[in-house]
């Protein structure tokens, strides 16, 4: 396994997630898939706001975007808890000690 690009992978995730506006998002849709104009809705915000940090969401794998016609839903595309418990698991300070020292 490459480390840098592991925790790379990781560190991306984790900027996405690292916005108060994304944060509110997750939340929302955690309870389950929500239409853009509901997020609009309960946050209060322009809808192309909304759809630009859902966009972001989407590309770093965070959500999935499912549309129907005009509309567009979104759900998440894992268990964000599941997610940061699989790095904090498959990443050990002996790997990142490991890489350090050249081996």
């Amino acid at each position: 396994m490459d480390i840098d690009l592991f925790l790379a992978e990781y560190a991306q995730k984790f900027k996405v997630l690292a916005d108060p506006m994304r944060l509110k998002l997750l939340l929302l849709v955690r309870d389950g898939e929500k239409c853009v104009c509901e997020l609009v809705d309960a946050l209060n915000e322009r809808q192309s706001l909304i759809s630009y940090h859902l966009g972001l969401m989407v590309k770093a794998g965070l959500l999935e975007r499912r549309k129907e016609g005009t509309w567009a839903y979104y759900r998440l595309s894992m268990e964000v808890e599941d997610w940061v418990l699989s790095c904090c698991k498959s990443v050990t300070a002996e790997c990142v000690l490991t890489k350090r020292k050249g081996n």
